[in-house]
């Protein structure tokens, strides 16, 4: 339950002249949900622009855990990063708030932007608590807690608002805000193109990103179907190379269908960082597979996406 900090090791171009004091973002979750909190978090940047920028986000030991740090950290927006580990029963989560709450206070923050995922009303009112009592940071902004509205009278499920645009709010920044695409740091880029000429891509062939794994096995299309969907893509696209996108997680999963897909596949799952594959992503023609990290990956490069729901 110790807080952790790491400095980032990036440039900070962006902070050089800071006379500024710090602004702390709390933002946690895996891949997915960290992608969809870059336009507020680039807002709040904007909006400090002398300011050091401190994030706030948990630390898991899960093999293939694609922290929040991992995204935001090459962006450059952030100087340093304070670490948690989520415990178990009372006297855990007390040690971790009092050891967290008297980190931050030696940071001595003077705004905090609370971008946590999907809080109900009293887990908004203890979060603010924390960071106005027990860290000591005054100025506190969040982003609401997050009301999903039951059926309809006739039974439909009315939309709710997407999550970018509650966590763009809560930054403070103007609605609609502009189309956001991912920055990919042109070291990726090259890490990305020297794995695409290792795995001896054809010349002329069309990419195709294919991701059949999630952290949540009820969102997972059976493989099965991944195989004859591939199958009958090869069979009536002649140009076409598919490639399985994914994690650590993935890998044992992308390999099977690799063997079962034969010579135009590959499998590039644990193969590079988040923002390699996002580079292969952003060069392929679409992506298919299910709602997980790496779809966010190939919507915020702009690469078409066909989303499974299973």
């Amino acid at each position: 339950g110790r807080a952790r900090c790491c400095r980032s090791n990036v440039s900070m171009n962006s902070l050089a002249g800071t006379q500024a004091g710090n602004i702390l973002v709390f933002r946690i979750g895996q891949l997915g949900d960290t992608l969809m909190s870059l336009p507020a978090v680039r807002a709040i940047r904007e909006r400090h622009p002398h300011h050091r920028l401190v994030l706030l986000t948990e630390r898991q030991e899960t093999a293939g855990f694609v922290s929040s740090w991992d995204v935001l950290g090459p962006t450059g927006w952030f100087a340093e990063a304070v670490f948690y580990r989520p415990a178990r029963g009372v006297p855990g989560r007390l040690f971790t708030l009092l050891t967290l709450a008297w980190r931050l206070r030696r940071l001595r923050c003077e705004t905090v932007y609370d971008l946590a995922p999907e809080r109900n009303l009293s887990q908004r009112r203890r979060d603010r608590f924390f960071f106005k009592r027990m860290a000591g940071i005054r100025d506190y902004r969040g982003g609401g807690y997050l009301a999903k509205p039951g059926k309809t009278i006739a039974g439909v499920l009315p939309r709710i608002e997407p999550e970018w645009q509650r966590l763009l709010r809560a930054a403070g920044a103007e609605m609609p805000a502009p189309l956001f695409q991912l920055a990919i740091p042109e070291s990726e880029r090259r890490k990305a193109q020297e794995w695409l000429v290792r795995a001896g891509i054809p010349a002329g062939a069309r990419l195709l990103g294919v991701g059949p794994g999630s952290k949540m096995p009820s969102k997972i299309w059976p493989l099965e179907r991944f195989r004859e969907a591939g199958r009958r893509l090869l069979q009536d696209h002649p140009d076409l190379v598919l490639l399985v996108v994914g994690g650590r997680d993935d890998a044992e999963r992308g390999e099977a269908l690799r063997r079962a897909w034969g010579p135009r596949a590959r499998n590039l799952a644990d193969e590079l960082s988040p923002y390699g594959s996002a580079e292969v992503l952003r060069q392929c023609i679409a992506y298919v597979g299910n709602d997980t990290g790496a779809m966010h990956l190939a919507g915020m490069v702009g690469t078409p996406c066909v989303a499974l729901f299973s």
